[in-house]
């Protein structure tokens, strides 16, 4: 008799299929909101359980790990890199993943051109800021709304970022905890549509003589090179993602 698919399978298959429709020439058949709220729904359930992530329970048992979570776990606690990736899958439509920030770091503002974003904690406590895009100044300088201010944990629902909304976001470790968050992107990162870091400046503190940069509550967000962060590869160690 044939076993049922792991949980993060059937995730990643319906994600899959839900981007392909999006992503394609053709006309979505059903309101493209409602689709992503599909793929919301079933990411909620997921817990570090359902991916084996449970590297940091581990610092604080005796239990015994694998020699895949040994390494894994030693290179956690050796290396200065800020952050970490957990590949699950990728194709050319949607990369699956898993980011773990330590303490004290974060991932920089940055975009996701033309994409769309899920985001589910599985393990300690982050905050994440998101900003809409109200127009372009200049060519190194954008004015923009925060849409999004919000701690996360395992307790909150899947944050979606879409290509015109909570675009430009950052994601940092709460104060003395670790942030281990479940990732899919759609389309993947490619040559054709990298991302760019910024800075976020209020506007209250830029000097400008356009009004509508000044408006209360708005950022002027700065296009910079982040030449501190990057990340280190962990290896998977969760359910076989069967298609």
């Amino acid at each position: 008799m044939q076993s049922s698919p792991s949980l993060i399978s059937t995730l990643v298959k319906q994600a899959r299929q839900t981007f392909a429709n999006l992503l394609s020439t053709e006309e979505p058949k059903s309101n493209p909101n409602e689709q992503i709220e599909s793929i919301k729904r079933l990411m909620n359930k997921i817990t570090k359980y359902e991916v084996n992530f449970t590297l940091f329970d581990h610092i604080h048992t005796n239990e015994r790990l694998s020699p895949v979570e040994e390494r894994n776990l030693e290179k956690f606690l050796k290396s200065n890199a800020p952050v970490f990736y957990m590949k699950v899958y990728e194709d050319k439509i949607i990369s699956v993943g898993i980011f773990i920030i330590k303490s004290h770091h974060r991932i920089p503002l940055h975009d996701h051109p033309h994409m769309f974003g899920l985001i589910k904690v599985l393990d300690g406590h982050g905050h994440l800021n998101a900003y809409n895009v109200l127009f372009e100044k200049n060519a190194n300088e954008l004015v923009c709304t925060q849409h999004v201010s919000s701690s996360i944990s395992c307790q909150s629902e899947t944050a979606v970022l879409y290509p015109n909304q909570s675009n430009i976001h950052e994601i940092y470790a709460s104060d003395d905890d670790h942030c281990a968050f479940l990732d899919i992107l759609s389309p993947p990162y490619s040559n054709e549509n990298d991302c760019t870091c910024f800075l976020a400046i209020p506007s209250s503190t830029t000097t400008t003589t356009d009004v509508t940069d000044d408006r209360e509550g708005n950022y002027v967000l700065k296009r910079i090179f982040d030449d501190e962060y990057y990340t280190e590869s962990l290896q998977y160690t969760g359910p076989t993602i069967s298609l």
